[in-house]
């Protein structure tokens, strides 16, 4: 049983190299995302995996229902050929019960501007309703998010470093979601060989 899992699109630059106790699925704009769920359900075959890391671009940068440019997000993910949208996020119930934390390191992924609550760019909607269909706690931040690679190397690891905006947790039980400061497990600890 894999410990961690890394689920990244490759249209995000960088890379995931090898570690102990993770298992890595990369996706470009072809991969079904049942493949995804087929390789996290293989990584869970022992019981459940304590972290799933998303990572991919988020669909961010305007407020529509404004007009305006801005720090604002929670269109979905850009993540394998469907990408994650309030029209398909119940597919991620193909992975219910086997993840305990799916962290989400993308742009703006649970932002929810005002006047955008209940449309398509309502992201806290989707990451709750993502908690909801994995029954898993799922964390998202709702402004654009900035990495880096370590030692800028096009397969060097992620250097997410600190979260931008505010990070929220949201429960697979459907309540609100709350301010956490982190989540469970960083990507980055895990990168370097200090998650637990």
């Amino acid at each position: 049983m894999a410990k961690y899992f890394a689920l990244r699109d490759k249209r995000l630059e960088g890379g995931v190299p090898a570690r102990a106790n993770l298992s890595i699925f990369n996706t470009t704009e072809s991969t079904p995302l049942a493949n995804a769920f087929a390789s996290i359900r293989g990584a869970a075959s022992g019981g459940k995996i304590h972290s799933v890391f998303v990572l991919c671009h988020g669909y961010a940068g305007s407020n529509d229902n404004a007009g305006v440019s801005m720090d604002a997000g929670g269109m979905g993910l850009e993540l394998g050929r469907e990408g994650v949208f309030h029209t398909n996020v119940a597919m991620w119930s193909a992975i219910a019960n086997k993840v305990d934390n799916i962290v989400v390191y993308s742009c703006a992924a649970g932002d929810t501007q005002p006047g955008n609550e209940g449309t398509t760019a309502d992201g806290r909607y989707l990451m709750g309703a993502l908690a909801i269909h994995t029954n898993a706690n799922v964390y998202a931040a709702d402004r654009i998010q900035w990495y880096g690679t370590h030692n800028n190397l096009s397969n060097g690891r992620y250097d997410f470093g600190a979260w931008e905006g505010t990070l929220f947790k949201f429960p697979p039980n459907g309540n609100p979601p709350t301010i956490v400061t982190h989540p469970p497990v960083e990507f980055t600890h895990v990168m370097n060989g200090s998650a637990p």
